[in-house]
């Protein structure tokens, strides 16, 4: 049963995606804390805490823009990726980092390819 009024169905990609956004933030905020034990090499704490914060606040904007309506055109999806490449470069200062982006990176991926197939198979049916 759908919602009378509403001009596009919604789309499952927030769910999907935004989960995985909201939960990359979360983990970017406790490698800030490992990131304070292990002291990075390539640049302070100071910068590594700058840049692990400016890539939370690309992944929030990511999780905020993402498309709420089926065949909805919004820059959520490009803003995620841009977010999990930038993660995965974190790597270079602080190693551990590419674990973390090689699972989210892959849970994003998984995210994006069923939100947008789930909307496709529902569009098909007509709901």
């Amino acid at each position: 049963m759908s919602a009378g009024g509403a001009s596009a169905p919604r789309s499952q990609l927030p769910v999907l995606c935004g989960t995985v956004l909201v939960s990359e933030v979360l983990c970017l905020y406790f490698a800030g804390l490992t990131g304070f034990g292990l002291r990075p090499e390539l640049m302070g704490f100071g910068a590594f805490i700058a840049v692990l914060s400016g890539i939370a606040v690309l992944l929030i904007a990511a999780a905020a823009t993402l498309p709420r309506r089926r065949g909805q055109n919004r820059p959520g999806i490009l803003l995620g990726w841009i977010g999990q490449v930038l993660l995965l470069a974190m790597g270079i200062v602080q190693p551990a980092m590419v674990v973390v982006a090689v699972v989210f990176g892959t849970m994003w991926a998984v995210g994006v390819y069923w939100g947008r197939r789930i909307d496709r198979e529902k569009t098909a049916r007509g709901e």
